[in-house]
């Protein structure tokens, strides 16, 4: 009887859309083109009619009532920005991470709240490095190709995420040496021009019951004109969120 009532409970949850809240911003990192690429991470992850986004460019957000959200998305950085998350905002997300929702993270958040950004260190939150399982360390050896376009190979083909996914060529930054000591699971990859290695650029982990989704890419708008970075955006936020 019990696993009746379960079985209900996840058929009518699965009938309402997944609720994503989408952190973009920071007035001092423009060149990240946030302001064009967030109107389509929205497009990308709404289309479907099965995901619906509510966008804030105010990080602090964190802080208020986050119960109503199934995923969080941060495409956000605080660069020359030191000013720390509040308490309320980092016990929010902690206890997102405790309630087991779903995480993602875009392109150049992975640099955030990191003891290396310039004029910024002051934010360092490590707990913002657990749940973040690969960083941009400006301390060490974080580098990029130039922003041009290459190929991206997936490692993993039988993941939910990128199954039946071919390899295709994209416009945008490669990443490499991003660091960490999470434990991830990658899914692709491509080639950098510098390092002559296969650089994993996105990948799954956990922090504390949550799942955690992290893409390297997503520089401008050009990244999201590939449907193949569309379809594993979406699939990700449904993957994080337990519905696929």
């Amino acid at each position: 009887m019990q696993d009746l009532q379960l079985n209900k409970e996840r058929v009518l949850l699965s009938n309402q859309p997944l609720k994503v809240l989408l952190i973009s911003g920071n007035e001092n990192h423009k060149w990240h083109n946030w302001e064009e690429n967030t109107p389509l991470i929205q497009e990308a992850l709404q289309a479907e009619g099965d995901i619906a986004v509510t966008l804030s460019l105010d990080i602090e957000v964190l802080a208020g009532d986050l119960a109503e959200f199934d995923v969080l998305a941060l495409n956000y950085c605080n660069w020359h920005d030191p000013t720390e998350l509040s308490e309320q905002a980092k016990a929010n997300v902690i206890a997102f991470g405790e309630q087991g929702k779903g995480i993602v993270i875009l392109h150049f958040a992975n640099g955030a709240f990191h003891f290396s950004l310039p004029e910024a260190g002051a934010s360092d939150w490590p707990e913002y490095h657990r749940i973040v399982p690969r960083a941009w360390n400006h301390h060490g050896e974080s580098a990029h190709d130039d922003y041009g376009t290459f190929t991206v190979r997936m490692l993993d083909e039988s993941h939910p995420i990128t199954q039946g996914i071919a390899p295709f060529e994209t416009q945008d930054e490669l990443y490499f040496n991003q660091e960490g000591d999470v434990e991830i699971h990658p899914l692709y990859a491509a080639v950098s021009n510098i390092t002559n290695k296969e650089e994993p650029l996105a990948w799954t982990s956990g922090y504390r019951n949550s799942r955690v989704y992290q893409t390297l890419l997503g520089h401008d708008r050009h990244a999201y004109t590939a449907s193949e970075v569309r379809e594993t955006l979406r699939r990700a936020v449904r993957w994080v969120a337990r519905r696929l």
